[in-house]
């Protein structure tokens, strides 16, 4: 048997397979997209093949697959919140709108799922903050500009 035949052994092991594909998704995620639910899949993988080499089963590859998408699935289902709460966890907020703090004059009505307001040449799309003390502004009241979350002004009424 030479080096090559070996090899080729290697590459025909379901567990061996398993452990380097989960080990490439993992890479992937990480250095490439960034902790991702593809982190799912990999640790699916690298759970199957972990199963397969403690146990010495060697199903056929489309029954390692298998074992592979039901074991992402279920880690999936488990570590979904906690991947969230994870990646949620660093996110800060935006304060580098020149918009956030300018007092403005609503033009029409604005509520806290919707409105709009004219403001330097521009309609723009508003809404009020979630903890506004009152559910809707008419034209012409005072408002400031506390967030901008996508393009969309959050407004809260100044007293």
């Amino acid at each position: 048997m030479t080096a090559i035949d070996i090899d080729a052994s290697l590459l025909a092991d379901p567990a061996t397979l398993s452990l380097i594909a989960g080990l490439a998704l993992l890479a992937f995620d990480i250095l490439v997209v960034g902790l991702s639910p593809i982190m799912f899949v990999a640790v699916g993988a690298l759970v199957t093949s972990a199963t397969l080499f403690a146990t010495g089963a060697r199903p056929g590859l489309l029954e390692t697959a298998a074992i592979a998408s039901v074991l992402s699935l279920l880690i999936a289902l488990l570590g979904r919140k906690p991947l969230q709460r994870f990646q949620a966890a660093d996110v800060q907020e935006d304060q580098s709108s020149d918009l956030i703090g300018r007092d403005l004059v609503t033009t029409h009505e604005v509520t806290k799922a919707t409105g709009r307001v004219h403001w330097s040449g521009l309609d723009w799309e508003a809404r009020l903050s979630a903890d506004a003390a009152v559910d809707r502004l008419m034209p012409g009241v005072r408002a400031r500009v506390v967030r901008v979350d996508n393009l969309v002004l959050v407004l809260a009424p100044i007293a």
